[in-house]
């Protein structure tokens, strides 16, 4: 018989995973230049046709679990175009002894244009997250991201009772500081439920749009909004386009900001007026 392995023991396995990608501007199209993958995390660069080359990151070992990191750098080249998104939605389990962490590093140079959609993120309960999104871009380049929070799966009746989320992104333009956002949830919190925080939604998406151009989108962001259920709103700050979107239900909101997402990318970047893909799959 084996013995049980302490929450304290050295010995309890850690999955570090990190990806890089950078794309250039080459021969008339953008190129996929540089990419590094350390397992659990791969990058696959599916055949599609459209006005950018896509990436997809993968986490092999299906999961993050307490202790365990991710680690994801991207960077656009000067007049690049690209969108990287992912394959599936990124689950963070239990932690016993220590929190995970991810960090995402982002960079767009003049002129050059990135959309970065992953597909959600699920909090079980116990879960401890620290999450970090790093971001400088030029003034001229665009960016349109897209992240969700899931506070446990209602079709699977899981609550989050326990655990914490700390959420900082930190955006600049050239070094310069533009905008900077900081969230924490504690697991069972009474603010969860209040009418002055979470409303008891369980899902919380966030949309950000960093162009010149910004401004222009904020009531077509608005009317896009305005045709779904969820409790939503949008706003511009310092040259940035933000929108939240709180649901109740993951798939219903997934449904919904792939509406949303795929009407302004359409709309704003004159790409395929779809989600990414992936989110389909």
């Amino acid at each position: 018989m084996f013995d049980a392995v302490s929450a304290s023991d050295s010995r309890l396995q850690r999955s570090h995973g990190d990806a890089r990608l950078r794309f250039e501007a080459r021969d008339g199209g953008t190129r996929l230049i540089g990419r590094y993958a350390a397992s659990p995390a791969r990058i696959l660069t599916p055949r599609i046709t459209g006005t950018a080359p896509e990436a997809v990151i993968a986490n092999t070992a299906g999961g993050v679990a307490g202790g365990d990191s991710l680690a994801l750098s991207i960077t656009v080249g000067a007049g690049g175009n690209a969108t990287v998104s992912g394959q599936a939605a990124e689950k963070i389990y239990r932690a016993i002894d220590a929190p995970a962490l991810m960090t995402t590093t982002i960079g767009v140079a003049t002129d050059a244009t990135l959309e970065w959609l992953p597909q959600e993120t699920i909090l079980f309960d116990g879960a401890m997250l620290d999450r970090r999104i790093t971001i400088d871009i030029a003034p001229s380049a665009r960016l349109l991201m897209a992240e969700t929070i899931v506070l446990g799966r209602k079709d699977y009746g899981e609550q989050y009772q326990s655990g914490y989320l700390n959420d900082r992104w930190r955006l600049d333009r050239e070094t310069l500081p533009v905008w900077r956002d900081s969230l924490r949830i504690e697991g069972g919190s009474d603010s969860l439920a209040a009418a002055t925080g979470f409303r008891s939604a369980r899902v919380l998406s966030t949309i950000l749009y960093a162009a010149p151009d910004a401004a222009e989108f904020v009531e077509p962001m608005r009317e896009f909004l305005a045709k779904i259920e969820q409790f939503t709103g949008a706003t511009f700050v310092r040259g940035l386009l933000v929108a939240r979107m709180l649901g109740e239900d993951a798939g219903a909101q997934k449904q919904a900001l792939s509406e949303v997402i795929g009407a302004f990318r359409g709309l704003a970047l004159k790409r395929p007026a779809m989600a990414p893909r992936v989110w389909l799959c």
